[in-house]
Parts: structure tokens; sequence; C-alpha cells
């Protein structure tokens, strides 16, 4: 890699994506999502009308593709398509060329001289390939070019999958890595690793060397796929999808591929053989069992007397046939007995069983493989273990499995089996360091041996495990914590199972919050978790309930719609820090902060009529005020529609599928933040914290909100009806709805008229009591703690 200190570097807010095909159109989506002014270009068409066609089918297909490539359906029209033969010369007004053409080299070279002749100085070129070297894409370019390519490999779906490998050549500047690492972790929301040149990289290869390595045991007959399935999942620190269900996701004919192409690319590589997958596996490819996509690949989706379920196939026959039932003692031990998965895991490969020999035989593989791709591939343990968790989505990388199990006695172990371990892990050893990963928040170096500072995973990213680590805790219980941010800002963090908001967490706001007035300027509510919260603790009701304790439960649903909606009126800001899930209760605290900085994906709503309820929080007020708001900035608009928005929002329990889509729903404002990367969402919301402070905050005072009284609750009834007939709203929906729509429009109000804050809480207050003394209610909740779906009486 050079560093040239004239450099050019246009930054970047253009780009143009060079082919339109599954990745290429989903990688100009993104780009979209993330602001960019986006062009997709592709081969012309033969249709003398429509030149441009393939981009055009391939923007269209955007708007219906699942999941969602695009923050929202409509912004497929600011992809601009185009064709290489008309359109090529934009690439001179461009700032990034991502390519993203057919997998052949000659191609690839031929395009990047096309580029060439139209690309101004400073612009960046990338290209997204997977499995050809990124150095001879561009061996035959000018030097000026050289210097300011790299590759840039997008996981997919891109939008979701976290991980972005990007990969110098020894002719990148220095100054381009360093820029496009940026961008891409700011910008795109992308966790950045960077690797070396070599065959498919960092993720490919060590996770089709994992799948590969357990092929033979599904093969030859020795475990079920289910059984690998369930042993690699969750349990042991792997995916949800854990391994044969991520190769369906994948495609089975994408992993064929990869495994053909790294065979002869990598001839010294000493276990290469297990790339040479088994033959009924290539003849599952080859008769077009590819996965998902496909219909069937390890698993085949049908449709059974019990609705759908997925069959198996048969290793042998290649047939599909229904799962059997995974069963192992120790497995089933394990995860009633081990919190963690790296507990479970040691666990389990330490047992003389089927489950602890299959574990310990595929383990010993995958440490010892990934320990020898060092420094090959990357010179960093932590960008192998970050590659693993953002492409594959395990939870603990193949370093941070190691550290689980014990380096020393595993080691010993493997030793004693005749296992050979990398030098560089024995000499850890002898050094007196017993694992990667220390607990002074260092992670050791298998190539100079040296104890590195663990990176954040982004640049300037601030965690609640960062400021645990450094002893920045202020205050803590089981439920929740306090912890200084430094500048006196004060972060929140929820401890509970699933962020779930019982009565110790919201009590602990308000110890929280006098701690917070006596020694900080601002508040922050978030934490580490991918999900912000999931709502009230439904399991703390049904105990109340069960036990009669009425009185307990009034005092509850008061205290917390004290304590939600008091975040507004607290004398300091608060900023709510929100990603991922973010379900009833925690959208009403989420509704109530001064300021909301949100990640992109963030799937939120009012979902509480599908457990028998009504929001109770503040959130149906809140609601109310925002879409009134919106009536009173809009002169002589008609309040009715603006009105009905917000019923069937409540109603209908509409969750948001982007960031941006909960600006349209109501539940996150104009002003709020959006922002890419998780990594930065607290901050993020520190900076905004302290802004505000600095601006001399001052809490608003309790606002007059309209209500429209009979009139609009007329029109609610109408809507309901309409919702009932049609079959969308089953008898006690109707029931819920209509508590709904009486809180949206004042109860026994006959005409339109402002009233305080306080009137509408206090009719939301009654009528939640009212559905706790509802059976059906109860039925709801008891249903969902169960089955996790919602039970419609």
């Amino acid at each position: 890699m050079t560093q040239d200190s004239r450099l050019k570097i246009n930054p970047i807010q253009s780009v143009i994506i060079l082919g339109s095909g599954v990745m290429g159109s989903q990688i100009a989506a993104h780009c979209v999502n993330a602001g960019l002014k986006v062009s997709l270009l592709d081969l012309k068409s033969d249709d003398p009308d429509r030149p441009n066609k393939l981009a055009e089918e391939s923007i269209k297909k955007l708007i219906k593709m699942k999941p969602a490539p695009l923050a929202l359906p409509d912004w497929a029209e600011r992809i601009t398509p185009g064709n290489f033969e008309d359109h090529l010369n934009w690439i001179e007004g461009t700032d990034w060329v991502c390519e993203v053409i057919v997998e052949r080299m000659d191609i690839k070279k031929q395009m990047m001289a096309r580029i060439e002749k139209v690309r101004r100085p400073g612009t960046i070129v990338s290209s997204n390939t997977s499995g050809l070297p990124i150095s001879r894409i561009i061996e035959d370019v000018s030097d000026e070019f050289k210097a300011h390519f790299l590759g840039t490999h997008f996981f997919n779906p891109p939008r979701y999958m976290r991980l972005l490998e990007i990969i110098p050549t020894r002719n990148t500047d220095s100054a381009i890595t360093e820029y496009m690492t940026r961008f891409c972790e700011k910008i795109l929301g992308k966790g950045v690793v960077q690797c070396n040149d070599t065959p498919n990289f960092i993720a490919n290869r060590i996770g089709v060397f994992s799948m590969a390595t357990m092929m033979p045991w599904f093969f030859d007959g020795k475990l079920k796929a289910e059984e690998i399935d369930y042993l690699t999942g969750t349990l042991t620190g792997y995916s949800k999808a854990a391994t044969f269900r991520t190769a369906d996701i994948a495609g089975l004919d994408v992993l064929n591929h990869v495994a053909e192409n790294l065979y002869p690319a990598i001839p010294d590589d000493d276990r290469r053989d297990v790339f040479k997958l088994p033959e009924p596996f290539r003849k599952m490819v080859k008769k077009g069992a590819h996965g998902n996509k496909t219909g069937s690949g390890f698993y085949k989706k049908v449709r059974g007397e019990k609705g759908n379920e997925f069959l198996v196939v048969n290793p042998n026959t290649l047939e599909y046939e229904p799962q059997t039932e995974v069963s192992f003692e120790s497995a089933a031990y394990a995860s009633k007995t081990f919190k963690t998965s790296g507990e479970r895991l040691k666990y389990l490969l330490n047992q003389d069983d089927k489950a602890g020999r299959f574990l310990w035989e595929i383990h010993c593989d995958l440490l010892l493989y990934a320990a020898n791709r060092i420094p090959e591939i990357t010179g960093s343990v932590e960008s192998v273990d970050r590659a693993m968790q953002w492409g594959f989505n395990w939870e603990l990388g193949p370093f941070q499995r190691w550290d689980a199990i014990g380096v020393e006695e595993s080691v010993k172990r493997m030793e004693s089996e005749g296992r050979k371990v990398p030098e560089s892990v024995k000499n850890m050893l002898k050094s007196g360091r017993k694992s990667f990963y220390g607990d002074d928040g260092t992670v050791y170096n298998l190539v100079s041996g040296a104890a590195d500072t663990f990176t954040a995973p982004a640049r300037d990213a601030i965690t609640v495990s960062s400021l645990k680590r450094n002893g920045m805790e202020v205050w803590g219980n089981q439920s929740a914590g306090l912890y200084d941010m430094g500048d006196g800002v004060a972060l929140f963090e929820f401890r509970t199972k699933q962020q779930t908001l019982g009565f110790e967490l919201v009590q602990s706001v308000d110890k929280a919050s006098e701690l917070v007035k006596q020694q900080f300027d601002a508040m922050v509510i978030g934490h580490d978790h991918d999900n912000f919260s999931y709502g009230a603790n439904l399991a703390e009701a049904v105990s109340v309930l069960q036990n009669g304790d009425f009185d307990i439960m009034r005092e509850a649903v008061e205290h917390f719609q004290q304590v939600a909606v008091g975040l507004r009126y607290l004398p300091f800001p608060v900023i709510g820090a929100i990603s991922g899930r973010c379900f009833g209760g925690g959208v009403e605290f989420m509704l109530h902060c001064d300021k909301v900085v949100a990640h992109h994906e963030l799937y939120c709503g009012l979902v509480e009529l599908g457990v028998g309820l009504i929001p109770a929080g503040g959130g149906t007020k809140e609601m109310l005020m925002r879409v009134m708001q919106k009536v009173n900035q809009n002169e002589n608009a008609d309040p009715l529609p603006y009105l009905k928005d917000a019923f069937k929002t409540i109603g209908m329990a509409k969750v948001s599928d982007s960031a941006y889509h909960a600006k349209e729903l109501g539940y996150l404002r104009d002003t709020d933040i959006i922002v890419m990367n998780r990594d930065l969402l607290l901050a993020t919301a520190k900076q905004q914290a302290r802004t505000m402070a600095d601006a001399g905050y001052m809490p608003p005072v309790e606002p007059k909100i309209k209500l429209l009284g009979q009139t609009g609750k007329s029109a609610l009834e109408v809507l309901i009806f309409n919702l009932t007939e049609a079959g969308w709203a089953s008898p006690y929906d109707k029931i819920l709805a209509e508590k709904v729509a009486g809180i949206l429009t004042g109860g026994d109000l006959s005409e339109s008229q402002e009233v305080p804050e306080s009137y509408i809480l206090k009719l939301e207050r009654e009528a939640i009591l009212d559905c706790f003394n509802d059976q059906r209610t109860h039925k709801r909740i008891e249903h969902m703690l169960k089955t996790g779906k919602s039970f419609r009486n």
C-alpha cells in the first residue's frame, strides 16, 4: 500500500453502480438509503425504445423484493438508470464507481479500461468481486487509477448484512483505504474489515471452510441435518440460521461456486481438500436444489396439515422427508444450565457423546484453520472474528470460541491427539497469556506477539461494554444501570431480558433521573443490544392479575405513565438511542424523549392491541398530538384524515420497517436523527445531548391538544365498522379499537375543544384498566407468553 501526500480524494456524494444484477441493484438501493446520488448502469438493451431496460427492470424488482432493499418503496425513483454504451461518460461527474459486473477477469479488465477513459482524477473506483484477485483487475491502468482503486465486498443482502470487506492492493494509497473505511462505516453503516488480497478474503474463506467440514458428518450419515443445525445454532454461539439453513439462504449454487473457485486458487493451503465438497452435495446443486431461491436445498418448505413445515433432504436418496425430533441429553442439560453460548460450548465439546465428539472435531478444524490463515488473509485476530460475526451472523468468532473453551486446555488436548497447533498460538501460551482477548481491553497479535488495544467496532463508537470495562458505572441493579459517558452526559441502560420494561426498571428511571439532576447535564437512554425494547413485561402483569392484586396493577399503570411521559419534563434533555425492535412501552419511552437518534433499521410500533391492551404510557396521546400539530401547520387542513391516520397506526398496530418509515407513521419526528451505523448510535446521541444542554435546555410546558369530540368519534366508528365487516378486526379487536377511538376524540366530549394533556392521559389509564379487567385480554396475554404469537378473539 502506497501513500502520496499530494493525493486527491473527491468526497463521495454520488456513486455509479456498474451492473444491475441482484447485488448491483441492491447496493444501489442501499446507497440511496444512505442519501447518495445514485446511477445504475448495465448492458444496453436491444429494444430501441428502452435502451436502459436491464437497469430499469432491476430497479422495478427492488420495490417488490423481500426483505426490502429500500427504506421506502418510492425511493426507487431516486436511482437513475443507464447503460454502458450511452452513459459511461457519467463517470466524469461522479465521486465513486462501484463495479459489480460478471465474475470474469477479462470482462472486468475491459471495463476498467473503459472507465479510465472517462474517469477524472481523484475518483475512487472499487470492485465487488468475491473471488477474483483485486490487484489483477487493475494491472493495466495508470498509477493514479491504481492508487484510487480497491475491493469493496458487500454481503447479500447489502442493506441488512453488516459486513463490508475492504481489500486494498499494494498500489492503493493508504489515504484512500482510510477514507473508504470511514465512509463505509459512517455513511453506509457497515462493519468494515480490511482484508489481504487473497482468495475469497476472510469471511467466505473461513465460513465456507466451516460449512465444508460439517458436510461429511451429514452425507456420511453420522448426524442428521437438523441435528447439526441444532448443535451449530444459538446454542453454541453460531447464527440463528445455523449451518445448513444458512447455506439455503446464501444459495447452494453460490456455496458450490465459491468452493470450486477456491480449490485451485489455494495450492499452498494444507486443508484445501476440504473445499472438495461431497459428491451428493454437488448432485443437489446440479439438479437445481439451490436453497431458498428455488424452494429446496437442505430443507424444503411444504404446506402440511398444520400449516407450513420444512422437510429435510435425505443424504442417501436426496429426497425430502419429515424432520425428526432432535434430542441430545448433554445439549438439553447445557441449554438449561448455562447462560452464555460460550459456557454451553465449553461444556458440550468436553462430553463423550455424539454431540460432544462432533463439536470437538469441527472446532479443532475451525480454530486451527483460522489461526493458520494469519497472516495470510489478515494480520488480525479481531478481523477474523468480526468478519464471521458480521458476515455470517455468528455470535462468537473463531478466536472468541477458542477463549470460551480455554486455549491452554484445548491446545493440550489437540496435541495429545496428534494435531499440529500453530507456533504463534503456542508462543502466546508460553508468554503467560492464556487468552486472545484480555480483560484489560487488549487482543493478542499472532503476528507480532504483542497485546494490541481492542479497537472500537467503528471509529469514535461508544459501547456500554467499554464504559463498563473502564469503570464508568455510576449506579445499577439487575434491571438497569447508569453510566458516565463523559462531557456531562449520562447513559441509562436497560438490563432486563429482551429489554422489557418491568416494575424495577421503571422505578429505576426515577432513581437514575435524580442522580442525573445532581451530577450530569443530560441523559441518553440506550444500550448495546440490537433491539431497544419489546415493551412491558407481560409476565409480571399476568402474575399480578392472577394474584388478584388489582390495586398494584392500578399503581403500576399510573407509575409507568408518569415515568414515560415524565421523560419530557425532566430538567435536562433526554435523548433516545433507538434501534431494532421497539414495541409498545418501548415506543412510549421513545416518543417522550426530547430527541431521538434512531438506527436506520428501526422496527417500531404501538402493538398493544395484539395483547388486548391499548397504549397507555402516553402513546395514544402523543400520536394524537403529533397529527394535530400537522393540522396546525397546514392552514385550512381538514383534521379528520390526520385523525384517521393516527387511529389506523394504533388500531392496526402498524410497525415500521425502517427509520424513515417510522417518520412517515409519526413514531419519529422530522427533527429526529437517523444514523446508518448501529455502532455510532450512542456516540451520536451523546453529541445531541451535549448540544441541547449547551443551548440552555428548558423543559416544555404542558400542551393543550385539540379533540374533535363526537364528530371525530363518528368518523372513526364508521372506519371501525368497515374494518370489522371486511374481516380485518375480530370482535374483541372492535372493542379495543372503540376504546382507542374514545381516547383520540375525548371520551364523552360532544364538541370539538382543546384540553390539557393530562385529560387524555386520564382516558388512557381508564381504558387500559378496563382491559386488564377483561378475561379476553388475559387470554391474549397468556397466548402471547406461551407461543410468542398474537391471539385474535
